[in-house]
């Protein structure tokens, strides 16, 4: 193999190996970046993962963290990004850190430049700087930083309606300058896209009394959907909500959903769209494939809220809930967080 070959070669593979490794990585407790503990893919992050820092949890950064050699990070921080003294994070080129509403980057004890946040080189924040506190992003230039919310969000959620919908509904406390919603869905949590409008229905956008919204998503994705809305004001200003998410099994209108998911190690079983005196069985398996939780019953009109609670408590992590009929498997993920 020639010298140039031997570089296009490598060039290639760690490109794909790059790919293969990309994961969306969601925080399930407080603590640190490089523990596998902290994340949902059950790994520290790496080369092209989607990072999101949940609202409630603080992920440190205790030791040196370079990303300069890999292409498309994303970290969105609705909780706090901190700092112990003395550490940095460096980004690649095309990388983005989202700042949302409530979260943060907490420099810790350090001062100066004793730890800071670099993209392509360039410092982006030091300690020196202070807390930096959302909304914002890195760099400066990403699409709705420094938007301020106009509206106070007392509410957010979403729930599997007429089998296999998605029931949409939120309320606000407050508005002002409101145009409307735009109701926003994701499969990863990285990227979204629109999926309808709501327009506002305090009067001129401006109200001081709770007002309830719905709306219905007629074809959500199977499994789980991620949601946000973007609230945009009448000078076309804009920001973002929290985000929630629905899980749902289309095939044969079979309904199956964990809640509450994430939970704290006990959950409950939904299960519709099967007709009575079906056999069903339901298996909760860690993710090396460790059976957790057995159990087989018939269904019928009583039996279509099942009480999981395994034999041994649930530590921190992801697990797989299947259940099966007429040898067909469906499979939800559930994040158990006993800190949440």
């Amino acid at each position: 193999m020639t010298k140039s070959r031997h570089i296009l070669f490598l060039l290639l593979l760690t490109f794909l190996l790059n790919k293969l490794d990309a994961a969306t990585c969601i925080s399930l407790n407080n603590g640190s970046w490089t523990s596998g503990s902290t994340w949902s893919c059950g790994t520290p992050p790496v080369c092209g993962d989607s990072i999101v820092i949940l609202a409630g949890h603080t992920v440190t950064i205790s030791t040196q963290l370079d990303y300069t050699s890999c292409s498309k990070m994303r970290i969105t921080i609705y909780g706090k990004l901190k700092f112990v003294t003395g550490n940095k994070l460096r980004l690649p080129c095309d990388a983005a850190l989202y700042i949302m509403p409530g979260g943060s980057v907490d420099p810790g004890g350090g001062g100066g430049n004793s730890n800071t946040i670099e993209i392509c080189g360039d410092v982006m924040w030091n300690a020196g700087s202070g807390q930096y506190t959302g909304p914002g992003c890195m760099p400066a230039t990403q699409p709705g930083c420094g938007a301020i919310l106009p509206i106070e969000l007392s509410s957010f959620s979403g729930t599997v309606c007429n089998t296999d919908k998605v029931c949409l509904k939120w309320e606000t406390a407050t508005e002002k300058n409101n145009k409307f919603f735009d109701v926003q869905r994701s499969s990863d949590v990285s990227e979204f896209v629109s999926l309808f409008n709501v327009i506002s229905k305090a009067p001129n956008g401006n109200s001081t009394v709770k007002v309830s919204y719905e709306a219905t998503d007629q074809n959500p994705l199977n499994g789980v959907s991620y949601y946000r809305l973007m609230q945009v004001d009448n000078d076309n200003g804009y920001s973002f909500s929290k985000i929630i998410a629905v899980d749902i099994i289309k095939e044969k209108n079979i309904k199956f959903v964990i809640y509450p998911n994430p939970n704290s190690g006990e959950f409950t079983a939904d299960i519709s769209g099967l007709e009575n005196d079906h056999q069903v069985k339901i298996l909760l398996r860690d993710l090396t494939g460790a059976l957790l939780y057995e159990s087989s019953f018939y269904t019928s009109d009583e039996k279509k809220n099942i009480q999981i609670v395994p034999q041994s408590r649930l530590k921190n992590g992801v697990y797989i809930c299947s259940l099966y009929l007429e040898e067909i498997e469906y499979k939800v993920k559930v994040i158990v967080n006993t800190a949440g």
